[in-house]
């Protein structure tokens, strides 16, 4: 039935199709950017208020940087030739979050231009077609790129190459570039409410950091949520990254771990040749190839960041530098260079962490402990770009906290799917529990039953992808290219045998201050000189040769991660627990194959003849022989024959839930009980 429309509600209609028309033309007009009826305005005009961005002189930058200090807004001259380019869009988020600092992805992408506007494009990598002309055009055809962007062209510049607007392009993408992490407080930003803290250009790549007020949704006190803006840094390195870096990539074997990168070759028809798998490793080469032992033509660089403890970085330096022994075997002398930046004297306080660049370790006061070490790779050959380690305070700091939480995590260790189901209807059993605080039990018993209800009963192995290890445990890369690493648990078993440690020095301490109380037996004469009692260093209530190796441990193992290496979870099995507590071992080799394992400190109770040494001093055999593999100029047959030899045995993450007792985490020595009767000989001495 047709019904007339009062006189005002036909007004109130024309006006709302008025306005949203206005709109519309206003908004179109917008996108298409100035000068779309016409030519485009003279860049002079576009460039009023702006200063170029001068970083290094007489050089011609990637892209031309332009910043207007009054308001935050920065313009970009793209290459003229910008359609023969890839880019590598390395993203750290540098300020504001516990994990500033942390990398946060990569993108692989190339500029397109459609008449007045340019498209930001991500290149299919994942699947490809070799040596079979048909399959390349079928799947040219069906497996196409990726659009994620486009922005309109504000003139042409000087240069003869587009200008855009850069600023509000990374802002109004950031959720798009970082993931739904980082969102920008729209409302803010759109009122000027952020700031350029970085703008750099080189000759091969560009440093763009933007403070930006971001949003945090928080649980509220009556059950809903509220938001806040918190101030954050996002940094873009933008590079250059050609397809071809005269890099050849390796095949990767099963045999010896490496992160890999990955693609589909459907050229191939046996469905074991289709996926084709390259170990991600660092492009080095002899300076001289006639020399039997030669520098390397680019070492890798690391720099330890000036936030670093002065009493820790030697340490540091130390634990990097561990792996050129392994590079020698290799013909390669000092392959691994490091620099300290040091903000007293200034050095090296021009290079940004978060530059694609450069390397570096970085310590972080975030109160939580971890050590995580990712690294950049170029997503067609496995070629590693860029590393930056991640060290924080809290696995030196947390004791208490390491004997609430890292006992049950350990304790956990090696449980399957079955057994997790088990605990879910058996919870009086679950070590989660039983080692818990008890006003936490309830709240864990929940926890624990929902967990139950996923596939494989929560178990990560659930989200398992057999190609490739990275952000979690078992779930591949989730997308990216690069490897992530993000769950490294090393620094959590050592700061749980920190915690030993720290105990076992105030019992100690409480014996020497009881045995000052008590009569004093052989006390010296009255003229017999006293006897001099060297003091040790003490770091943060532990001595140093206690906790210095061991962040130098610590350090070696991330470091082997930004080498390629993936984790060695049987090297502790190598030797027997009274051989390496023995004359034979101490401070003349290693006490496990690798140093890639989670390596229980090693604190003798009756283990040995004498207390060896606390942890591994270098790195081990097996790490040798894997980077020998993974670097080698020659024939890898000779070396990947060797693969029966018992220093060598290998077993990775994955292989931890199968049936082999001596790939686990957190064990130590041929014979897991024995280590295990020495922490329980160790405990009744601690409580006695």
């Amino acid at each position: 039935m047709y019904r007339k429309l009062s006189a005002e509600l036909w007004w109130f209609v024309i006006l709302v199709a008025a306005v949203a028309l206005q709109g519309g033309r206003l908004a179109a007009q917008e996108d298409a950017g100035p000068g779309a009826a016409g030519e485009y305005p003279p860049f002079a005009k576009v460039l009023e208020g702006f200063e170029k961005v001068v970083t290094k002189a007489n050089i011609r930058p990637m892209y031309t940087l332009w910043t207007r200090s009054k308001d935050g807004q920065m313009l970009a001259e793209l290459p003229r030739a910008l359609a023969q380019k890839k880019y590598f869009i390395a993203l750290t988020v540098a300020s504001g979050e516990d994990y500033a600092g942390l990398q946060a992805g990569d993108w692989y992408v190339y500029w397109r231009q459609y008449d007045r506007r340019l498209a930001l494009i991500e290149p299919n990598v994942g699947v490809r077609a070799t040596g079979d002309r048909e399959a390349q055009s079928s799947v040219k055809r069906l497996f196409t790129d990726r659009v994620l962007l486009d922005v309109p062209i504000i003139t042409m510049g000087p240069g003869g190459g587009p200008i855009i607007d850069l600023d509000a392009m990374l802002l109004n993408n950031a959720s798009l570039f970082f993931g739904g992490g980082v969102v920008p407080n729209q409302m803010l930003t759109r009122s000027g409410l952020f700031s350029v803290a970085t703008a750099k250009a080189f000759e091969s790549n560009i440093e763009v950091a933007l403070e930006v007020p971001t949003l945090e949704v928080h649980g509220g006190h009556s059950g809903g949520a509220f938001s806040t803006s918190v101030l954050k840094t996002l940094h873009f390195s933008i590079s250059e990254i050609p397809d071809s870096t005269g890099y050849s990539p390796r095949v990767a074997d099963t045999r010896v771990g490496y992160f890999n990168t990955w693609y589909a070759d459907l050229a191939k028809y046996n469905d074991r040749e289709t996926a084709v798998r390259y170990i991600n490793r660092w492009h080095l080469e002899k300076a001289d190839p006639k020399l039997q032992l030669s520098p390397p033509l680019k070492p890798i660089v690391f720099y330890i960041e000036h936030t670093t403890p002065v009493r820790y970085r030697r340490w540091v330096r130390e634990g990097i530098l561990a792996w050129n022994v392994a590079f020698e075997k290799v013909g390669i002398s000092d392959a691994i260079e490091v620099y300290y930046q040091d903000a007293s004297t200034g050095a090296h306080m021009d290079k940004d962490p978060e530059d694609v660049s450069y390397n570096f370790v970085r310590w972080l006061n975030n109160n939580v402990g971890t050590a995580i070490g990712p690294s950049r790779v170029h997503p067609l050959t496995g070629q590693i770009l860029d590393a930056d380690i991640i060290l924080t305070d809290g696995w030196i700091r947390h004791y208490q906290k390491e004997f609430s939480e890292a006992l049950p995590k350990i304790t956990m260790e090696g449980f399957g799917p079955d057994t997790l189901a088990w605990l879910a209807e058996h919870p009086d059993w679950d070590p989660r529990l039983r080692l818990a605080p008890p006003a936490l039990r309830r709240q864990l018993t929940e926890q624990i039953r929902r967990e139950a209800d996923l596939p494989w009963s929560g178990h990560p192995l659930a989200a398992g992808d057999h190609r490739m290890i990275g952000r979690q445990e078992f779930d591949g890369l989730n997308g990216r290219h690069s490897q992530l690493n993000g769950l490294c648990m090393a620094a959590d078993a050592l700061s749980f045998d920190l915690a030993v440690m720290r105990m076992a020095l105030d019992l100690l301490q409480f014996d020497a201050a009881t045995a000052e109380d008590s009569p004093k037996k052989d006390e010296p004469k009255k003229d017999e000189p006293k006897k001099e009692v060297s003091r040790e260093q003490i770091l943060d209530g532990m001595p140093e040769s206690f906790v210095g190796p061991l962040i130098a441990h610590l350090v070696a193992h991330e470091v082997g991660h930004t080498l390629g290496l993936r984790h060695n979870f049987k090297g502790s099995s190598v030797y027997p627990l009274g051989q390496i507590n023995s004359e034979e071992m101490k401070g003349k080799k290693q006490l496990a194959g690798s140093v890639m394992d989670y390596i229980g400190t090693n604190i003798s109770q009756e283990a040995g003849g004498i207390q060896g040494d606390y942890c591994m001093t270098g790195i081990g055999p097996y790490d040798i022989w894997a980077i020998e593999y993974g670097y080698t100029f020659g024939d890898t047959a000779p070396i990947l024959a060797r693969v029966a030899e018992p220093e060598l045995a290998f077993a990775t993450d994955e292989d931890t839930s199968g049936p082999d007792p001596l790939a686990r985490r957190y064990d130590f020595s041929r014979e897991p009980l024995d280590f295990a009767e020495n922490q329980i000989r160790l405990a009744r001495h601690h409580r006695d």
